[in-house]
């Protein structure tokens, strides 16, 4: 199946060849090409797409892997991409080597102490672009793994794809509030870390949601 798709008029046309089943139903393999071609017309409509996606061939077996008995999921992925994205451009974000960097005496192995933190709970990280990236709120003013954060992990359970962690700390929770002005807000969990019973309340009623 090959879809020829143009976004924009200044723009080249790419075709995009996705390799099915002869036995799949003609009613999913219609759809499949008409979620496609809407997926990739989206996310190619910003240049930083491709931080995300880096090539068409990604796109392909993501598609690929979406196809199900009685419909496709491909819309709700390319939902989550998109929230991948929001975080990742409205957080700070350091690599293991930045925080190396900023230790008072930093290891001789960049990749420590953070990847040390993480196998022992103390941090998290997301992939992105292909490299591995930590939340600055984790760390304190001297780039340490704040107490809260391993008791937090620990509520909020195991986690096959941290990215619904990173998208739970990012967005307002309801379990979450403050009052301003007589009015009550939500706050989100990276921006409560100084309530940490309220934190970790929320952290055990998450619900894993990836779209915000």
């Amino acid at each position: 199946m090959s879809a020829p798709l143009e976004a924009h008029k200044d723009m080249k046309v790419l075709t995009l060849t996705v390799k099915i089943s002869r036995n799949l139903p003609i009613g999913i393999a219609e759809s499949l090409e008409e979620s496609l071609t809407k997926a990739v017309q989206i996310l190619t409509g910003n240049t930083a797409f491709q931080d995300l996606c880096e090539s068409a061939d990604t796109l392909a077996r993501l598609a690929g892997s979406q196809i199900r008995p009685g419909g496709i999921l491909l819309e709700e992925r390319i939902a989550q991409m998109a929230t991948f994205k929001r975080v990742f451009a409205e957080g700070d974000w350091l690599t293991a080597e930045d925080i190396n960097k900023l230790q008072i005496r930093p290891p001789a192995k960049k990749s420590l102490p953070a990847s040390d933190w993480q196998r022992r709970g103390r941090i998290f990280s997301v992939s992105y672009a292909g490299k591995k990236y930590y939340p600055r709120y984790q760390f304190d003013t001297i780039f340490q793994p704040l107490p809260v954060i391993r008791q937090i992990l620990k509520a909020y359970g195991e986690c096959a794809d941290t990215w619904a962690l990173a998208t739970w700390f990012h967005f307002p929770n309801g379990w979450i509030a403050k009052v301003v002005d007589s009015k009550v807000l939500s706050l989100a969990p990276k921006d409560a870390l100084d309530l940490p019973y309220d934190v970790i309340k929320a952290a055990r009623n998450q619900k894993g949601t990836y779209v915000a």
